[in-house]
């Protein structure tokens, strides 16, 4: 698997991008649609990835008519597997006992074209299914006009090795509480696109323009914020949050109003000021105050299974903190 994709077409050479991170705007778009309409059963994985690859190259596949050049685009677009992760039974159970380097490609390539992977011919008798790949660190959806008005977006910034975000905690909380929710995509939108300092009242009623907005755009902003949102608590030191899974639910999934409310009574600042901080800040902040309520028990000579019990953090976590 690579970034990058580079094949000749007429003696040329031409590169195609293989990463969420590298596409543009344009294209993130158009592959949302395809998303809706394979989800209606109108498409399937592999003609979305036929779709992107043409509309990359601005190639109609319907003037493409001769057998051996569409079968040229559809191995071409068989190389594309960013979008899409492939689920096997009882949640990949089978992948459990191979290498992460091994099970990283069988995730991303169909079994049929694993070469020198032992456990192909395995993989392909079983029921898999692709699964759209919802965990990427970039705005795709900057800007977008409404009634002759353009909003910005978030802003994320990766460069430096180094993760910032302009999201409010107070816009991250509401959106996170209507994640999922179809009807309310224009409420969703109009939080994480409002202009200058942030308000529930004004971002509700900024809905109102927002619902005119076309059906993939809502449905791209929801995507993308989600990516954003799973990669934060998966691909960052904010993982900790998330690292519990039959304990006690984390701050951050369950009771983020509260634990916004703790930090303005722990001297944080007035309600107000807390609601507008940072949101990286404020999940630094929660981060912190996880660790040391980890290292507080544990100087009281608390057990370990009960420091999981109480944090909600497994055993293993709890060892790395210690």
């Amino acid at each position: 698997m690579t970034d990058n994709i580079q094949f000749t077409v007429k003696g040329e050479v031409y590169t195609l991008t293989n990463s969420w991170e590298k596409i543009s705007s344009y294209h993130f778009l158009t592959l949302v649609r395809d998303f809706e309409c394979m989800a209606r059963g109108e498409l399937s994985p592999a003609i979305v990835r036929v779709n992107f690859v043409c509309n990359v190259m601005g190639w109609n596949p319907a003037k493409i008519k001769d057998e051996e050049a569409f079968q040229n685009l559809a191995l071409l677009a068989e190389q594309v597997t960013f979008p899409f992760v492939i689920s096997y039974p009882d949640n990949d159970e089978a992948l459990s006992v191979l290498e992460p380097e091994v099970r990283k490609l069988c995730k991303r390539i169909p079994p049929e074209r694993l070469s020198g992977v032992a456990i192909a011919r395995y993989l392909a008798r079983l029921d898999y299914k692709f699964t759209l790949d919802c965990c990427f660190c970039r705005q795709l959806v900057p800007v977008v006009k409404v009634d002759d008005e353009f909003y910005y977006g978030y802003r994320i910034d990766t460069s430096f090795n180094m993760l910032t975000c302009s999201l409010k905690v107070l816009q991250y909380i509401e959106v996170h509480r209507i994640m999922g929710k179809p009807d309310m995509l224009p409420l969703l939108a109009a939080i994480l696109y409002h202009p200058d300092t942030y308000s529930s009242e004004s971002a509700h009623q900024l809905a109102e323009k927002f619902a005119t907005l076309p059906a993939h755009e809502l449905q791209a902003i929801a995507f993308n914020f989600q990516a954003f949102n799973n990669y934060l608590f998966t691909q960052t030191e904010f993982s900790i949050f998330t690292a519990g899974k039959d304990e006690k639910p984390s701050a951050i999934t369950t009771g983020a109003l509260e634990s916004l409310y703790n930090l303005s009574s722990n001297g944080c600042g007035n309600i107000t000021v807390v609601e507008q901080m940072n949101l990286i800040q404020y999940l630094t902040i929660l981060r912190k105050k996880l660790i040391d309520s980890v290292h507080r028990l544990h100087a009281v000579k608390m057990q370990k299974a009960d420091i999981a019990k109480e944090t909600g953090l497994p055993i293993h976590i709890i060892n790395k903190i210690l």
